[in-house]
């Protein structure tokens, strides 16, 4: 099975190879600077697949990029598959990542500012929107300031036809992998993902069937626990159709 698995093509949206070309810090620091709209002068990378484990009893997390530059950090994830719980998901990197980043010493007011960014197939949160960004307000005054620093930002490569230019082609390309016709960045991870596939070795080391296996197995779990919370009969089918 492994043999098979390796033939077949290996795309953007499968983790490993995002890894694999995200890693590229050139690569990142374009693909960040996109989907943010802002300018970064450099990237940094803290490791690749970088884990945290906060202390003997907490959960750890394995973030796919993880990277600073310009006095901000940046974690990048693919989601290929549904997430059932990502604003709990979200919510818990945060905590993970602010562990990371404010050390024994250091005072509140030295946390940077710090992105984390999901970029999924399809739409986790089924309202259709290409972009979702979440950001901590007050419910009572939204217009006030509440300096947290952080921002959250949800892709959803299934509404890519809904949005500009540069995150329409980005998007496309993670949903369908069509590659927009005069895009450089898009082209250069088009480009790096062909190379990858024609390397049997590197492709070979991505491929890991006890990883998909495991993968299905939770997202098995995790559509019966949510589909039970919310009381609907749709989830106990989605769970009996990944069973089989």
């Amino acid at each position: 099975m492994a043999a098979q698995e390796a033939t077949e093509f290996v795309a953007f949206s499968n983790a490993r190879m995002f890894n694999y070309v995200v890693s590229k810090e050139d690569v990142c620091q374009k693909l960040v600077e996109r989907i943010l709209g802002i300018e970064v002068d450099r990237i940094e990378f803290e490791a690749e697949e970088h884990s945290i484990q906060p202390g003997l009893q907490g959960h750890g997390v394995r973030l796919d990029v993880y990277a600073r530059g310009g006095g901000k950090s940046f974690d990048v994830e693919m989601q290929a598959q549904t997430e059932f719980y990502i604003g709990c998901r979200l919510r818990y990197y945060q905590s993970v990542i602010d562990y990371d980043l404010l050390r024994k010493g250091m005072e509140y007011g030295d946390l940077p500012f710090s992105y984390i960014i999901f970029l999924c197939v399809n739409d986790p949160l089924g309202s259709g929107l290409p972009v979702y960004t979440v950001a901590p307000q007050c419910e009572e005054m939204p217009e006030c300031h509440l300096e947290m620093r952080c921002k959250w930002l949800v892709l959803n490569g299934s509404a890519w036809a809904e949005e500009d230019e540069g995150l329409r082609a980005l998007l496309k390309y993670i949903e369908s992998g069509i590659v927009t016709e005069g895009d450089e960045l898009v082209k250069q991870i088009d480009r790096l993902v062909l190379e990858a596939n024609n390397d049997e070795r590197v492709k070979g080391e991505m491929i890991s069937v006890s990883t998909v296996e495991e993968n299905a197995e939770r997202r098995v779990r995790m559509a019966k626990k949510f589909y039970r919370e919310e009381g609907l009969e749709e989830g106990r089918a989605e769970g009996r159709a990944q069973e089989t």
